[in-house]
């Protein structure tokens, strides 16, 4: 397998977004407003897994507040927004480890490195701003609306596949999640899965590679991701 380009998801992949960016942004949003609770890394799981108003207030039940209202929810959320955007302009979610690494080598070995994600241009930007401007300089941003479908339709890495001229073949994907996953596998791109906080415990028997860090993984290991074994779990 010869390896042109690396296209690296980004919330989940460079950083743990979910949880060292939203849920300490949704704390001190709640601290606002109620201080003295704090939503942890189990609850704030849970706050991802629900859909509707009914469920979500039990969520908030068992986080220990039976006086939220959804017009609150609403209020704190924005407020979350807000602050999760500062967080970005202040370089403060980590990139997980082995991620700056991983690009220096991609980028000395002359492989492509794009991010590929459903997030906006401007936060995107800012999470790979701040990795420093040497790696940066050296990263293309494929984001947000440059595409109609997001993941886990393919568009974002065939837009990306196209804009740098290279071929699926000698790509590879890495994501952290089933949508990302199933991306990649759609626009017939090998994938890496690097587990984060909130899909630890996913199956993703689609994948090429299942790691739990990329400071697990070298430059060596992906360049060899042999081709017999797309699809399958290395």
């Amino acid at each position: 397998m010869k390896l042109a380009a690396i296209f690296f998801g980004c919330d989940g992949v460079l950083v743990d977004s979910e949880r060292d960016g939203h849920r300490v942004a949704l704390n001190q949003a709640i601290a606002e407003v109620k201080p003295g609770l704090e939503c942890s890394v189990d609850a704030y799981g849970k706050l991802l897994m629900v859909r509707g108003e009914e469920r979500l207030m039990g969520v908030w039940k068992e986080m220990g507040w039976d006086g939220m209202s959804m017009p609150m929810a609403e209020q704190i959320y924005k407020r979350k927004s807000e602050i999760f955007t500062e967080m970005l302009e202040q370089k403060a979610i980590p990139l997980r480890p082995g991620v700056g690494e991983l690009i220096d080598a991609a980028i000395a070995a002359g492989i492509q490195v794009a991010v590929c994600s459903s997030n906006t241009q401007k936060n995107v930007e800012l999470i790979v701003n701040s990795m420093g401007m040497v790696r940066a300089s050296n990263i293309h941003i494929f984001a947000g609306g440059r595409v109609v479908n997001r993941k886990p339709h393919p568009d974002i890495f065939n837009l990306a596949k196209g804009t740098l001229g290279v071929d699926a073949a000698d790509c590879l994907v890495i994501e952290d999640d089933q949508a990302g996953l199933d991306a990649a596998k759609a626009a017939n791109i090998a994938c890496l899965i690097a587990r984060s906080t909130y899909t630890k415990d996913q199956d993703f028997k689609l994948a090429d590679r299942v790691e739990e860090s990329l400071s697990d993984v070298d430059l060596e290991a992906l360049v060899t991701l042999p081709s017999s074994m797309v699809g399958l779990n290395a």
